[in-house]
């Protein structure tokens, strides 16, 4: 699945609900094809037949709408007692990145796409919405770990149910084995009303163990509509 072609007439990649395909036009351009959902896209690429498209796990990008924030609904809410720490690991999809060299030309969902506001109608930020049913329905080799730190400075205890995270923030790696890992993620709750969201992306593997990592900033998101 993740790996470089080179497309000499045609190649057809199926996945779990969409599918893509590289065709050869001529000797300097590739249409690339892509099916999600029953939505059909296309587009041609300058690419020569001597170089190769890359392959690569992304963040879960929108599907022909743009999104800039992935929330995450936990399986089971949970609840924070008073001023304490706790920590989630998460399964989250990943998007498959067609890459000429660098740079990202196309994006295909590896899981059921799906999408929520988080917000009132008039100042809410659209999101790529996760759920326990997309990931239940999402291959495990198209999953990735996500580890979520969380810390609470509420007087009070607070109930936690999902979290938004900042798209550009989120960083793959894939490592040798084949396993799918993201960067930590830290949530900091001062109130119902106030939810600070961080990513980090340094990481704690040995690189040695990584095959590819993507590219991300740290960043961060106020969850101020409630949790």
């Amino acid at each position: 699945m993740f790996e470089d072609l080179k497309v000499i007439d045609e190649v057809r990649i199926d996945l779990t609900s969409s599918s893509v395909v590289f065709k050869r036009i001529d000797s300097k351009h590739l249409k690339i094809t892509k099916f999600v959902n029953s939505l059909v896209s296309s587009k041609i690429v300058n690419l020569s037949v001597e170089e190769a498209v890359s392959l690569r796990p992304i963040p879960p990008l929108g599907n022909m709408t743009n999104v800039n924030y992935l929330m995450v609904r936990f399986p089971e809410p949970i609840t924070l007692l008073p001023k304490s720490s706790t920590y989630l690991n998460l399964k989250v999809p990943t998007n498959l990145g067609v890459f000429v060299g660098d740079t990202l030309i196309d994006s295909i969902p590896l899981g059921r796409v799906k999408y929520a506001l988080y917000g009132p109608s008039d100042l809410g930020d659209l999101c790529r919405y996760v759920d326990e049913k997309v990931v239940n329905s999402t291959p495990k080799e198209f999953l990735g770990d996500m580890s979520v730190n969380i810390t609470s400075a509420y007087d009070s205890s607070l109930n936690l149910s999902r979290v938004v995270i900042p798209i550009e923030g989120m960083m793959v790696l894939l490592l040798h084995d084949g396993q799918i890992k993201f960067n930590e993620v830290s949530v900091r709750c001062l109130s119902p009303q106030h939810v600070e969201v961080f990513t980090k992306i340094k990481t704690s593997l040995p690189p040695n163990e990584v095959r590819y990592s993507s590219k991300a900033r740290e960043s961060s998101y106020i969850m101020k509509f409630g949790v």
